[in-house]
């Protein structure tokens, strides 16, 4: 009889219980890791080779250069917001988003693309222009 009603409690407390089921999307993350400065966290999720076009200045970089550029550009941007504006997460092999990203003296757009590689999703493309809106 104890048994039971424990087994009853039990159920009754899980059923009730709040269900974490959506996952934190990728861009969510790396939005924090812009905000945070975090080039290290960001190039976790960069692709072996990545294009990147800082300030209209475009090549492709192993992923190790990209961290670096990367770095430089946020230290001399510091964020002082980041937030997602736009994401495109529909296709099963492709995702984009972007960024609105605030500094200073300055505001930014952040464009990411993001390619199936496998079962992850890494970073290809990082475009950074002034935000002119």
């Amino acid at each position: 009889m104890g048994t039971s009603i424990f087994i009853t409690i039990f159920s009754f407390f899980i059923i009730l219980s709040p269900v974490k089921s959506q996952k934190t999307d990728a861009f969510d993350s790396i939005a924090g890791y812009f905000k945070a400065s975090d080039s290290r966290n960001i190039s976790g999720h960069f692709a072996p080779l990545i294009e990147m076009n800082i300030l209209m200045d475009e090549n492709e970089y192993s992923k190790a250069q990209a961290e670096l550029i990367l770095r430089d550009f946020l230290s001399k941007n510091k964020p002082v917001s980041v937030k997602v504006i736009h994401r495109l997460n529909s296709s099963p092999n492709y995702r984009f988003a972007v960024l609105s990203l605030q500094s200073a003296n300055s505001k930014f757009r952040v464009s990411i693309s993001m390619a199936k590689d496998g079962e992850m999703f890494y970073i290809k493309v990082i475009r950074i222009e002034y935000d002119k809106g």
